[in-house]
C-alpha cells in the first residue's frame, strides 16, 4: 500500500476510533427525574425501612393529609415496614380491604334497666316556664386557611441562587443556592423536623420541616445534619451544613410545598 492509500485509510478510520472511544466515557452525574415519582397503577405503596409519612408524600408530590384520610391513619403516623398505603382512593375491588382497615370497634355501653319508681310523682306547678329562646344556627365549622404570610420566612443559606424555580420544568421545583462546603443551612421558618435521611433519590441527605398543616420545606444535599426527626426548630436556626450529597456540586437545593404542591420559594422569602 503506497503512502497516499495509507493516509486515505487513516483519515477514514480515525474519526470512527475517536467516536468509539468517546462513547465509553464515564457518564455525568444523574439528573433528578422530575420533582416527584409516578404513582403505580395500583396506587399502592409498600412501606420500606426508614420511610415516613411526610417523605412518602414528598416523593409522590402528594398532600400528606390525603394519605392520612385515605388510610385512616392517626398521629403520630407511625408506619411499619411492609405496610400497605393507598396513595389514591382505593378502587372498587379494594374498598372491602380499605373498609376493614378503617374498621374500629365501637364501644357500647349497657345500661341496666331501673325499677319503676314507687314514689308518687309530685304534680307540676301551674306556672308555665317561658319558651326557650331559639338557638342560633351553629356556624359552619371552618378551619382558618394558613397562608405563607402567616409565617416568618428567612433565607435558608447565604450564597448565590444559581438556578431558580421553573414552573414549566419538571426538573427543578425549588432553588439552588451555591456556596462553599460547610456553609450553615438554616430553617426558613419555625416548625418541626418530620424527615431526616437519605431515602429520597436525587436529594442526598435531606431534611423536611413541617411549618403548619399547609406548608413544608425541604433542604437537600447536606454534608452534615444537625437536627433529628421530631425536633422543633426556630426560624433561622442552623439545622445542617451545605454539601454535595446526591449532587455534582456543593449547594443547597431548597423547596417549599403548599398542600403537597411546589411553589416558588422566592415569592415568600424576603428580598435581599
Amino acid at each position: 500500500m503506497n503512502r497516499c492509500h495509507r493516509i486515505l485509510c487513516l483519515s477514514f478510520i480515525l474519526p470512527i476510533l475517536i467516536t468509539a472511544c468517546s462513547s465509553h466515557e464515564a457518564p455525568t452525574a444523574p439528573i433528578v427525574n422530575g420533582w416527584h415519582e409516578p404513582i403505580s397503577k395500583q396506587g399502592v405503596y409498600i412501606v420500606r425501612p426508614g420511610d415516613g409519612l411526610y417523605a412518602i408524600a414528598w416523593r409522590y408530590g402528594l398532600d400528606y393529609r390525603n394519605i392520612v384520610r385515605i388510610n385512616h391513619l392517626s398521629e403520630p403516623y407511625t408506619l411499619q415496614t411492609g405496610q400497605k398505603l393507598y396513595l389514591v382512593q382505593p378502587t372498587a375491588q379494594d374498598k372491602k380491604m380499605a373498609a376493614a382497615l378503617a374498621a374500629k370497634p365501637v364501644a357500647t355501653q349497657t345500661v341496666a334497666a331501673k325499677p319503676a319508681a314507687t314514689k308518687p310523682v309530685q304534680p307540676q306547678s301551674a306556672a308555665v316556664a317561658p319558651p326557650a329562646k331559639k338557638a342560633a344556627p351553629a356556624a359552619a365549622a371552618t378551619s382558618p386557611v394558613a397562608t405563607a404570610s402567616d409565617l416568618t420566612w428567612k433565607w435558608p443559606a447565604a450564597g448565590t441562587v444559581e438556578q431558580g424555580f421553573n414552573a414549566n420544568s419538571a426538573q427543578n421545583k425549588g432553588i439552588n443556592i451555591v456556596n462553599k462546603m460547610g456553609t450553615p443551612i438554616k430553617a426558613a421558618a419555625a416548625g418541626q423536623v418530620v424527615y431526616s435521611g437519605s431515602g429520597l433519590p436525587g436529594y442526598g441527605y435531606l431534611i423536611i420541616i413541617k411549618h403548619n398543616d399547609i406548608y413544608l420545606s425541604a433542604y437537600a444535599h447536606n454534608s452534615a445534619v444537625l437536627v433529628k426527626e421530631g425536633e422543633k426548630v426556630k426560624a433561622g436556626q442552623t439545622i445542617a451544613r451545605m454539601g454535595n450529597t446526591g449532587a455534582d456540586k456543593v449547594m443547597l437545593h431548597f423547596e417549599i410545598r403548599r398542600r403537597g404542591q411546589p411553589i416558588d420559594p422566592e415569592t415568600v422569602l424576603p428580598k435581599r
